[in-house]
Formats: C-alpha cells, structure tokens, sequence
C-alpha cells in the first residue's frame, strides 16, 4: 500500500494532473494552460470540488473532481477520477471516490454521472458502485495534412472564422445547434460568462482555425477546434448545424476547411470525439479519414 494523503486540489497540482490523463487518454491533448484555465473557470453553478491523493515527496497519485452539471436544469451530479496507472489497485481510487461522492450526494442531484474507459476492469470497478455503462463516444484522429479533396461549397453559404463572429452570437448558435446532441444528459446550453470562460477565452481556442458558415445573415454551422499547437495537436470540440440547414453538406465542407487550417498552423495529429449513435458525424469523420483510437462510456448512477 502506498502512503499517501488527501487534500484539496490547487492551481499547481495541475501539471501533474496533464500528466496522469496523458497516461490515461492519450487523445486528451490540451495544453497545461488551458487545464489551468478550466480549474479556474469552472461554472459557480457547478460548485465544484476537487481533491487529489498525494504522496509525502509530492507525487500525485490521482485526482477527482465532483460537482452538478452546469448546462442542464435539473440537478445532475458529475464526477471525474483518474488514477495514474501505475498506483491502481492499492485503494488509491476507492479512497478518492468515497470522498468526492459523498460531497456530490450532498446537493442532492436526481442521478450521477461519471466517465470510464473501455477497459474491463474499468467499467466493472463504476458497475461495482452502482453505475451503468448508457452511451458511448468514439475518439478518432487524423493526420490534417492527409485529407481527400475538399468538397465543393454549399451554395449561398460564405466562411468566415469564428473571431469574426463574436462571442455573443457564438454562445446563441452554440446554445441553439447543440440542444439536441446525443447523450445521457441533455444540453440546454451555457451561461454566457460560462461559455467566456470555458470556451471563447480559453488558451487553446482557435479563433482564426475555427470557422463558421453563414447564410442569409446568420450562423447556421460551425466548427470549434482547440489546438495545443506546441505539440502539434487538436481537438475539434464541437461541429454542428442549425436542424433546418442540416443535410446540405455543410459540417463535411466546414471541417475539410478547417482541419487544412490546423495543419498550416502545425497540427500533425486532430482528434475529436462522437457519440456512437451520431451516424451522420460519424460518416463525415470516416470520410475525412479518421481512425479509432478509443472508447469511452458515460456511467450513470439513478439515485
């Protein structure tokens, strides 16, 4: 058994924390200015809390995190752990969900809701609590310097990056062309100084990389890419189209311009994630030629 302590979390545990979801997920590639931002941006909706298992010499053996989902209405507990895995099954990640539950059930939430990796022993370790596995995400990635042609443009439709947009009509579309995304929780969408915080201003946003279509005046599509362009990576964290503009082909044309965006910014390696049931996603991602790296299933507790 290794000895250790838990406390709460703090800014410059951060580094760390990069360092053990590295191990976890590599397709998780945001830089460690944007993780500083995220732990200093979360929603006060959220009222999260955060704690880490931590050796004597300072190594972290892994962290949790637990609050209320800050996009729905009805009051949904979500919980975050990661274990490095060279500490798992010494009680490490016991320990820690014991403590970040019993604060999540403390707000009384309907349901919780947490992540687990596609491994076995993984998903018998949330099912062991209580948790089922519901709906499941696909990660890919893709080399953007090695994209079939791109497709011809939609007509009446004119590009533009989404720096030009502004941040208020952002969060709208954003709020508008989301609502119905596949998942256990639905998404009603951001406070505005949520969306700021978390998205607009976050250090690995890329304005001038991601774009947004527009016809007759407005927004109808979009693309929104982080990239933590130090490592040549990014992440597309979000596609998606008005439901009256859908079928026009226009997320296949705003992401083939996008990701050639990416890779003359110097991304070699584009990642993104997509509900298993989201075929129309899924068939412009196989087109653009992205390959499965992972599975990752949302566990929910009904409490």
């Amino acid at each position: 058994m290794t000895d250790y302590v838990i406390r709460p979390a703090v800014l410059d545990d951060v580094e760390q924390w990069v360092t053990i979801r590295q191990a976890i997920q590599p397709y998780m590639c945001a830089s460690v200015e944007a993780q500083k931002s995220w732990f200093v941006a979360a929603s006060p909706k959220a009222r999260t809390r955060r704690i880490v298992a931590v050796r004597e010499d300072g190594r972290i053996l892994g962290f949790a995190t637990g609050g209320l989902n800050a996009t729905v209405s009805e009051p949904v507990g979500e919980l975050s752990l990661n274990v490095h895995p060279e500490f798992r099954g010494q009680g490490v990640g016991s320990a820690l969900y014991a403590e970040i539950e019993e604060y999540v059930l403390s707000m009384a939430p309907l349901r919780m809701r947490g992540w687990s990796t596609d491994e076995p022993e993984a998903l018998d370790w949330v099912r062991r609590r209580g948790y089922e596995p519901k709906s499941s995400d696909r990660w890919s990635r893709v080399d953007p310097r090695n994209l079939p042609p791109v497709p011809p443009a939609p007509e009446g439709v004119e590009l533009i990056a989404l720096r030009e947009l502004g941040p208020e009509a952002a969060h709208a579309f954003d709020t508008a062309a989301f609502a119905d995304e596949p998942g256990d929780v639905p998404y009603e969408g951001m406070p505005y100084e949520d969306f700021l915080a978390r998205v607009w201003n976050s250090p690995d946003m890329q304005l001038d990389i991601s774009l947004v279509a527009m016809a007759g005046g407005r927004a109808v599509a979009a693309t929104f890419v982080e990239a933590n362009l130090a490592a040549g990576k990014a992440m597309a964290s979000g596609t998606a189209t008005l439901p009256e503009y859908r079928g026009r082909g226009l997320s296949k044309y705003l992401k083939s311009v996008s990701l050639r965006k990416a890779a003359e910014a110097g991304v070699t390696a584009a990642y993104t994630g997509n509900d298993y049931t989201n075929a129309p996603m899924l068939a412009i991602n196989d087109w653009l030629g992205y390959q499965v790296v992972a599975t990752q299933w949302s566990c929910v507790k009904e409490l």
